[in-house]
């Protein structure tokens, strides 16, 4: 009797094992998220080059999703944050309530490689490094953080086409 015990007690404790690695780290799962797009205006004009980000209202419902906007300021939102979990670009997020943020910024000048070395900062050529000149918020300030903005949409089930109207007044 002690035998068959003790084989159950290893049989489970296997089996707890293989559904906790099952969860983790090696492998990608997926994600079943909702398309979203839409354009971003200023003043009724398209914004290009602005980064748009969706923040979920309630933490843990939802998921945050950031995008790009074109030239003729249309974005497309991308999952971001899932740890182990495969997202294609563009693919959207998942249903919810999320506040939204907008961004985009010019920096008069940007620092050479010399500069930044003095300064002590690591140089990649891929990425301007702003340097101690003017910074101009083409998208007003107040929409940069998301909880802040005063924009809340909600992302539904389906394909979700969500224009995001700004004013600079």
């Amino acid at each position: 009797m002690m035998c068959w015990a003790k084989q159950l007690g290893w049989a489970a404790l296997a089996a707890f094992f293989a559904f906790i690695l099952a969860g983790c780290g090696a492998g990608t799962g997926t994600l079943e998220t909702e398309y979203v797009e839409g354009v971003v205006t200023l003043d009724g004009k398209p914004v290009a080059g602005a980064t748009v980000t969706f923040q979920p209202v309630t933490a843990g419902q939802g998921m945050a999703a950031t995008g790009v906007t074109d030239e003729q300021g249309k974005y497309t939102l991308t999952a971001v944050g899932a740890e182990g979990v495969e997202v294609e670009p563009g693919a959207g997020t998942l249903p919810g309530e999320y506040y939204v943020g907008v961004v985009k910024i010019e920096i008069e000048g940007e620092l050479t490689q010399e500069e930044a070395e003095e300064k002590g900062i690591e140089f990649e050529e891929s990425v301007p490094l702003p340097s101690e000149g003017k910074i101009t918020y083409i998208v007003p300030q107040r929409y940069n953080s998301p909880r802040q903005s005063g924009i809340q949409v909600t992302v539904e089930k389906g394909e979700n086409v969500i224009p995001i109207e700004l004013t600079s007044r």
